[in-house]
């Protein structure tokens, strides 16, 4: 069944609505440019806006956005374009903060409110609930901060005004107040400020927005066109090798968590030795917030259906690690198994392509294996330590033979005695957290010593070994 199609005066009518919305919202974004142009407040909070957020992520914070209704929906995009450059974000709707999810704000955050009133009720009933210490930028139609009931919580110096203001009101402009050019003006001034700010936050060689964003973007045509560029890159500098990929690990892959399984071989993309260090560790690619990282649980429960029950079934298994990785991506392949015990990308990979997925965490462990890697063994940084600085101290801890790692469980009676790969595991896997500047107590996130400095845990070149066969 198809519907009749008429032409006329009907297509004409509505062609010129589309060209006059399409012509208002380009007169907008025109006089969005003209005020951040010639508004002397408007370009400094501006550029306020952006060192706030750069100073936010050395910090190991986030960005939180908050908006309702259509601003919301803005607001999710602005979330999603940032943590595609590299800029931690997070979306919190206001309503849900007042039951509960107030909790994702810290200290250290900083918070994006996009209201083009500025008077937005659910907004205003959230804020005396924000700490006094997290800054506070808000993207409205007002130009002066004085008339921004959103701001009128804070000191000047703890919030920015970004306005978005437009050259004539959409009803006028439409005939009727439906979010149109306001929201265009919101969405494109929240595209230069998370531009702006990964311009100024990813400065090291070879580490710059642009290589950012295509190691966040591994799928769709972005990452296809990245996949291909690397690929012809490595035949051009490396000769091809066959690998055999592991059962257990092709649910990884699928998930878009390309991983090696050559223990051997530090991760893919690594900070270059040869350039970069001028940034904050915890501005690096490779830098994983603590918030991203998820504690293992078991899967498995006991049935309720009979009073028999395996005590095994409550415990933790390599599936367990295996599972968590996958359904949190963000976390990069890191995982931990409880506050103060951690499992970094390399180790993963060793536990999942060593032992059966059915293997139990706690039995291996008894056994003296080297499962994961506990708060004793780590190696604090600073948020605000350079990667340059964080090479030299692994240089100096590595070269003096004294890692900041302590031995493995002392093994069970009757135990053989260990060769040595315990020891060098644990040499293989110095987890490096970072902490805060101002409360080195809080710990903000990991990197892995080998992203950090590739070349010092590059396998060593070995001679061939005399073996002597016996014969019976």
């Amino acid at each position: 069944m198809s519907f009749p199609y008429t032409s006329g005066d009907t297509d004409g009518d509505a062609l010129s609505t589309a060209l006059h919305v399409i012509t208002t919202e380009r007169d907008a974004l025109t006089h969005l440019e003209y005020l951040y142009r010639t508004n002397e407040l408007a370009a400094k909070n501006l550029s306020r806006a952006v060192s706030q957020l750069v100073h936010t992520i050395h910090r190991g914070g986030k960005l939180v956005v908050c908006g309702v209704g259509k601003s919301g929906k803005i607001g999710r995009k602005l979330e999603a374009t940032m943590n595609s450059v590299g800029i931690h974000s997070v979306f919190l709707h206001p309503t849900e903060a007042l039951h509960g999810d107030l909790g994702v704000i810290r200290s250290i955050d900083t918070l994006l409110l996009i209201s083009f009133s500025g008077r937005t009720a659910e907004l205003l009933l959230m804020l005396p609930h924000i700490p006094p210490t997290v800054p506070l930028i808000a993207i409205t139609a007002h130009t002066h901060p004085s008339t921004c009931p959103l701001l009128s919580f804070n000191s000047p110096d703890m919030t920015i005004l970004l306005p978005a203001p437009l050259h004539i009101d959409e009803e006028s402009s439409f005939g009727l107040s439906a979010p149109t050019s306001s929201t265009t003006v919101a969405l494109a001034l929240g595209d230069a400020l998370a531009l702006a700010t990964a311009q100024k936050l990813h400065n090291a060689p070879g580490q710059g927005p642009a290589e950012v964003f295509k190691g966040y973007h591994p799928g769709g045509a972005i990452g296809a066109a990245a996949a291909t560029a690397a690929a012809i890159n490595s035949a051009i500098s490396t000769p091809s090798t066959s690998m055999t990929t592991s059962p257990s690990l092709v649910s990884l892959e699928d998930a878009g968590m390309k991983l090696s399984l050559d223990d051997n071989q530090p991760t893919n993309s690594s900070i270059d030795d040869d350039g970069g260090g001028g940034g904050p560790i915890c501005a690096s690619p490779h830098f994983v917030p603590i918030d991203c990282i998820p504690t293992v649980l078991p899967s498995r429960h006991p049935s309720s259906s009979t009073d028999i029950t395996n005590k095994n079934d409550e415990e933790i298994h390599i599936l367990d690690i295996l599972l968590s990785a996958i359904q949190n991506p963000s976390s990069k392949s890191w995982v931990k198994l409880s506050p103060t015990s951690v499992i970094p990308p390399r180790l993963l990979r060793s536990c999942t392509t060593t032992h059966k997925v059915d293997s139990l965490v706690s039995a291996l462990q008894s056994r003296g294996e080297f499962v994961s890697i506990d708060a004793s063994k780590w190696m604090s940084i600073r948020a605000s330590t350079s990667i340059a600085s964080a090479k030299v101290v692994l240089e100096e801890t590595m070269g003096i033979g004294e890692m900041m790692l302590s031995s493995p469980p002392p093994p069970p009676p009757h135990h053989q005695p260990s060769s040595g790969r315990d020891d060098e595991e644990e040499r293989r896997n110095i987890v490096i957290s970072v902490v805060d500047d101002a409360d080195p107590s809080q710990i903000l996130g990991f990197v892995a010593g080998e992203d950090v400095h590739p070349s010092l845990f590059s396998p060593p070149s070995s001679s061939p070994a005399n073996v002597s066969e016996t014969t019976t």
